[in-house]
């Protein structure tokens, strides 16, 4: 049997949800030192901002409607090889479970738009099954994205769709904003030339890190990892990696910044006694300083780690 084409380029973005979305950006982006990809926007159904980490976005944002307390990881973006009607191909042929893409648009302050297909059975707290109707690339199902990205584009629409949100989301993020994509460039050729950012020397993020439980299978199919394992790594040919920890639920556990001088990193941290634990290759935050939030840093091990 033919290798299918692999589906997933990269990680494309990790999501935090919070109720307070103005405080929550500020302070990742002075924390960090991470430029601006796009300022506060509101979509309807969405309002968010991205900062650039080198070699993905962190996204920071609240859906309308959904009133869950507390900051957290809630979601992870893939970005695709494909676009997104072919990619919706690729996931029907590996029967992965997925709703019809999304197509959320934005005017202002910044111009972008993004088509997001969201993906079942990967983390705990998914939305619920009426959600799922129409997969594939059917008729019906591109009758029923054009129906959902109309809807997300309404005030009493987006409510209703918030509704069936859950508590977390892996989604395939198709960009394909022109001005959106040019500021990424622009980001990425400053980011390279500077090699490092913020007061803790950042050169990117190293990897993200999922608990998982019983959906390896999932996971398998997604990435055309057949060898995986609940305590292993993936790598998509360049960093971030996705790293695997078995536990008990599947949820997403935290990101580690890669920076330039680790030892340096720890001593500004024990000084602000902000570590909950270190050693010679990782340092991790106390997760009360940013939220509840688990994140760690590590050494890079070259300057800069975006290679696209």
């Amino acid at each position: 049997m033919a290798t299918p084409d692999p589906l997933i380029r990269g990680i494309d973005r990790i999501f935090i949800h919070t109720q307070d979305v103005e405080r929550v950006f500020a302070r990742f982006r002075h924390e960090f030192g991470l430029p601006v990809a796009w300022p506060l926007a509101d979509c309807g159904l969405l309002v968010s901002g991205g900062l650039y980490a080198g070699n993905m976005t962190v996204e920071i944002g609240r859906f309308t409607g959904l009133g869950l307390p507390g900051t957290w990881f809630y979601g992870l973006g893939f970005a695709p090889w494909q676009p997104t009607w072919e990619m919706v191909e690729g996931l029907s042929s590996r029967k992965i479970l997925h709703a019809s893409p999304l197509t959320l648009r934005y005017e202002s302050p910044f111009v972008m738009q993004s088509t997001l297909t969201f993906l079942r059975d990967f983390l705990d707290g998914q939305p619920n099954t009426a959600f799922w109707l129409g997969r594939g690339n059917t008729r019906v199902g591109r009758a029923l994205s054009s129906l959902r990205t109309w809807m997300a584009g309404t005030e009493a629409g987006s409510k209703a769709f918030s509704m069936l949100l859950g508590s977390s989301l892996v989604f395939i993020c198709d960009n394909h904003s022109n001005p959106h994509q040019a500021r990424i460039n622009e980001l990425r050729a400053t980011w390279r030339e500077t090699g490092r950012h913020g007061p803790y020397g950042i050169t990117g993020i190293a990897g993200v890190d999922i608990e998982i439980s019983r959906n390896l299978g999932c996971w398998k199919r997604l990435l055309d990892r057949p060898d995986l394992t609940t305590d292993s790594s993936h790598s998509f040919g360049k960093e971030p990696l996705l790293r695997f920890h078995p536990g008990e639920e599947n949820r997403l556990l935290g990101i580690e910044f890669a920076c330039a001088d680790l030892p340096s990193v720890t001593q500004q941290l024990r000084d602000q006694r902000s570590l909950v634990s270190a050693d010679e290759k990782r340092v991790t935050l106390s997760p009360g300083r940013m939220d509840g939030l688990t994140i760690g840093f590590s050494q890079s091990p070259i300057a800069s780690l975006d290679t696209t």
